[in-house]
């Protein structure tokens, strides 16, 4: 207890001290306008025609509509400070040395990722209907793959005992990538076998988010895992590039690969209420998918382009291909999403095409839900074409801010015709879509502009394969322990939260 105390303080000073560095630019930005402002009419003139100016500027960007209309509310309603503050933060396009070593890793990685194109042909004369999105994602670099087999995890628990049963059976490579990394039984067990398969010459790589585990990690973490011979990086340090708020992109990706044969991915982190060994918001509930096959390189050129931009050490992605194909069932094409591609964005791309081409149904759980105005009507004309229509998200919240503005989005959607169910047990922070009972959509992707726009992502389409019925099966399941949201219990929310929706969504792009 002690020891966890101290390393939260020690998160609590590294946070403290980045946030006193942002306040500190916030006053000296808001005292330098207001000074211009008082000390001549022609300064504050200028002030105003520059963020007219920028207005105009950042309108005819090509820009996501939300993220937009939030920041020219900013710089009308603050002159002057609204756009230094814009100048300073606001800008979704991302520059710099790391998104440029981003951006050089995937460039050089896309080489190593051609498209089989038997494969792809074979697709499309199976699922005809599917043609465009497993052709958008191929032209986006994500090639389709036949030669694997996937298995389906409805809980969190499931997904730690078969992934530490192949950890411990791994004779390559083992790499790992989390958001969060915490301290407790579900680590203690993952750090004995790795440690050991590592004793046994395996190459253990481990990159966990700096900011997502900030307050988690366990103590002398680096120390210890690189006395085992186990190389392991933190992903963007808070502490780097304050001045542009850098620190807000994270890689919230979720992978795990063991010798190229074995993937997983979901949303679970490494931490002990994704397995519901302890409680925090209820009963948790998460979903991941295992791969075994062709399939699983795109995940390991994914983790292999973030650890080569971080760590600048260039990857021989051909060493690390899978040496046996496993049996086919279906088509699977995982995929990866960052800011270093904005405004191109395949994720909320994928999304969206799913929820348009639907013909019957589309369900999808998302543990938050703020969606971009484009996305909340690509939903609505789904709903009010006649599709059904099904949002699986928490009862209980972990954010209640986010929980106000998920709420928000409610309205809209019922009165399109779609259903959104609260989940009763607890927490859901299950990130799957199935469609049509031939596709769906699982990983570590949110639906809300910070996962589309801001953190690094990662997901698997599937089409046509038998792991869908499982898929589905573990929806209508939920959607049992489910309460149903109507337009008549929505309407009897608290008059202060109607109040707080109205303020919150102005910003909710930016939260």
């Amino acid at each position: 207890m002690k020891r966890m105390t101290e390393r939260k303080m020690f998160g609590v000073i590294r946070v403290s001290l980045v946030a006193l560095i942002i306040v500190l630019q916030l006053i000296f930005v808001f005292t330098l306008v207001r000074s211009l402002q008082s000390s001549s009419l022609y300064v504050y003139l200028a002030l105003e025609a520059v963020s007219i100016l920028q207005i105009i500027i950042l309108v005819g960007r090509d820009s996501a509509p939300s993220y937009t209309i939030a920041w020219v509310l900013i710089i009308a309603m603050l002159p002057g400070f609204g756009f230094l503050l814009y100048a300073l933060w606001g800008k979704s396009s991302v520059k710099g040395k790391r998104p440029d070593a981003i951006r050089a890793a995937i460039k050089r990685s896309r080489p190593f990722l051609p498209q089989n194109e038997e494969e792809l042909a074979e697709l499309i004369d199976q699922c005809p209907k599917r043609k465009r999105t497993a052709v958008y994602l191929k032209n986006h670099g994500f090639p389709v793959y036949q030669h694997t087999s996937c298995r389906y995890f409805p809980l969190g628990e499931q997904q730690f005992i078969a992934l530490l049963d192949d950890i411990k059976r791994a004779e390559r490579f083992i790499f790992l990538s989390t958001f969060i990394l915490n301290t407790g039984i579900i680590w203690s067990e993952l750090r004995d076998a790795l440690i050991e398969r590592a004793r046994h010459g395996v190459d253990v790589r481990i990159m966990f988010d700096d900011l997502g585990s900030i307050f988690t990690a366990p103590d002398r973490l680096e120390s210890d895992m690189k006395a085992h011979g186990i190389k392991i990086i933190r992903f963007n340090p808070v502490h780097k590039f304050v001045s542009r708020l850098g620190f807000n992109y994270r890689n919230h990706q979720k992978i795990t690969v063991i010798d190229g044969q074995i993937g997983y991915t979901g949303g679970a982190n490494i931490a002990d209420e994704y397995a519901n060994l302890i409680v925090r918001f209820g009963h948790w509930k998460d979903t991941a998918i295992r791969l075994e096959g062709e399939a699983v390189f795109s995940l390991t050129v994914t983790f292999l382009e973030l650890w080569e931009a971080e760590t600048g050490e260039r990857q021989d992605y051909d060493a690390y291909r899978p040496s046996t194909q496993a049996e086919s069932d279906g088509f699977f094409q995982p995929f990866s999403d960052g800011p270093a591609n904005n405004p191109r964005n395949p994720a909320e791309t994928m999304y969206r095409q799913m929820i348009a081409n639907a013909d019957r149904y589309v369900y999808f759980s998302t543990p938050y839900f703020v969606v971009p105005h484009d996305m909340m009507e690509t939903i609505c004309a789904s709903a009010e074409s006649g599709v059904d229509v099904k949002i699986i998200v928490p009862k209980m919240w972990d954010r209640w801010y986010v929980g106000i503005v998920s709420r928000s989005n409610y309205q809209r959607i019922l009165e399109a015709g779609g259903k959104i169910y609260e989940y009763t047990p607890g927490f859901i922070h299950a990130k799957t879509m199935v469609c049509d009972d031939d596709q769906a959509i699982t990983g570590s992707i949110n639906m809300d502009y910070r996962s589309f726009h801001m953190h690094f992502e990662n997901g698997v389409w599937i089409c046509g394969s038998s792991v869908l019925k499982p898929i589905i099966t573990d929806f209508e399941q939920t959607l049992a322990q489910c309460e149903l949201v109507t337009l008549e219990s929505h309407a009897l929310r608290p008059w202060y939260h109607k109040i707080l929706e109205r303020i919150l969504r102005v910003f909710a792009v930016l939260m």
